[in-house]
């Protein structure tokens, strides 16, 4: 297998931590976030994105009888009060499901220049034509109501240092594509969006094209686009 190859190091570390990854390819992928940077940095990235994706499901109590019918078919019968030590065991693992979901969204979600920004309103992950990840999206609203794209590189893309990554919308009605500005290579970044190009984003795709440093100067992709992608509302 081939370690190295970045694109399987996001498949891996997404598996490990959606938990679909069993058994022996479990415990050896353990082993190389343990001798890795790159593994643990992708299994970090994953493991605070899922549960910031799990922070935006709105929570609801099942109703009591689902309890009672699990309690009789684990125990044979209806089962009124838990010992001391089970309720303490779910009240410490609720507390720290509770505090690890907070934690990720302070990670994600923190704008460097407005404070915290609110859950996404929809994400999009750019993939290349060999269905390679480049960057993961998030579309959320700072704390003054603006609109803003928070754009995080993933360990897949492959860095051009002599180049720069544009993101454009891409119109439905096929008029001419539209600058979001550039995507960082490294890291994340944010960019404003107005609230135009939000609605616009409701009904359009998204393209990454590779141009000189700085950006493309017509103002219009002039190089190969490499990466595509379109926000899906959560």
């Amino acid at each position: 297998m081939r370690y190295d190859n970045k694109l399987l190091v996001d498949m891996l570390s997404a598996e490990y931590v959606l938990g679909t990854l069993k058994g022996a390819a479990r415990r050896r992928f353990e082993q190389l976030v343990r001798q890795r940077s790159d593994y643990a940095q992708s299994t970090v990235w994953w493991e605070t994105h899922i549960n910031l994706l799990a922070d935006t499901v709105t929570s609801r109590s099942p109703p009591k009888q689902v309890w009672l019918n699990i309690e009789s078919r684990l125990f044979g019968k209806p089962y009124n009060q838990a010992p001391w030590w089970r309720n303490f065991a779910f009240l410490t693992g609720a507390i720290s499901a509770a505090v690890a979901a907070s934690f990720a969204t302070f990670l994600v979600l923190q704008s460097p220049k407005d404070g915290f920004v609110e859950t996404p309103i929809a994400v999009a992950m750019l993939v290349s034509a060999q269905s390679q990840s480049g960057w993961h999206l998030s579309l959320v609203k700072n704390v003054q109501g603006d609109s803003e794209i928070r754009a995080d590189s993933l360990t897949s893309l492959e860095v051009k240092p002599n180049n720069s990554f544009e993101l454009w919308i891409l119109p439905s009605d096929k008029t001419k594509p539209i600058s979001l500005g550039l995507l960082p290579q490294q890291g994340g970044k944010t960019v404003k969006v107005s609230a135009k190009f939000v609605t616009l984003l409701n009904t359009s795709g998204l393209a990454v094209s590779l141009e000189p440093i700085g950006g493309s100067p017509t103002g219009q992709p002039t190089g190969a686009v490499l990466y595509q992608g379109q926000l899906v509302r959560i």
